[in-house]
């Protein structure tokens, strides 16, 4: 039975941070694949995103020398708002016979039962949840050294899951999870956006194809 994970993402611009999450998943879970999806349009994020393709050309180009990542376009070709219930079950149909997982980050694990039928999405998959620096979810974890995922056969309610979130999560509802466990880079996408519209080096902050692609094509510059 192929393992297989799905990392969704704005990925604006995808960045080391990112290849960092997917390959400590691979490595501490084994996976025989994990599948980036760009979004189209996020139904979490308000943010105006970089045109599909553009962050889709930047994913491919970041993944080309790992043969255990693939990327798919799928999300680009719906368009309209990127649920990921929808997405899981397209890619569930190209792979009926594979275990499926989905890699995120903890503050967006925190809303996950607020997603579209969050019910059957927690159902389907195993969780491999990424800790973030600076969040609170960060914080908790490294004070209390006391987070249980759901393999130890406790509560698999997350002891980070916010107040609000946490009471929509029933007993029957319980999300399948694992803590991932990386070196925590604090790098993100707004950081990278930022110091191109400043005219500033991006080197060593993304992979260098993808830092090519970016000043060739002019990304995120103002004016």
């Amino acid at each position: 039975m192929p393992e297989i994970a799905i990392f969704g993402g704005a990925f604006n611009p995808v960045h080391w941070g990112h290849l960092l999450l997917a390959e400590t998943a691979i490595d501490q879970f084994q996976l025989d694949r994990v599948i980036w999806v760009p979004t189209f349009r996020s139904p979490h994020k308000s943010q105006s995103l970089l045109a599909f393709d553009h962050r889709l050309e930047m994913v491919r180009r970041a993944i080309a020398d790992q043969p255990a990542f693939t990327v798919s376009a799928i999300e680009g070709q719906r368009q309209g708002v990127s649920y990921a219930i929808a997405t899981l079950k397209t890619l569930q149909a190209l792979e009926p016979d594979a275990r499926w997982y989905w890699i995120i980050g903890s503050d967006a694990f925190q809303s996950l039962p607020n997603w579209y039928a969050s019910e059957l999405l927690m159902a389907e998959c195993t969780w491999l949840v990424a800790p973030r620096i600076g969040s609170n979810t960060f914080s908790q974890v490294s004070e209390q050294n006391a987070l249980q995922d759901s393999s130890a056969g406790k509560s698999a309610t997350p002891l980070f899951v916010s107040r609000q979130a946490s009471l929509s999560i029933t007993p029957a509802l319980q999300p399948h999870w694992h803590l991932l466990k990386l070196p925590l880079l604090d790098i993100s996408s707004t950081l990278i956006r930022q110091r191109c519209q400043e005219g500033r080096s991006i080197r060593y902050l993304v992979p260098e194809s993808v830092r090519c692609y970016i000043d060739e094509q002019n990304l995120y510059q103002t004016g």
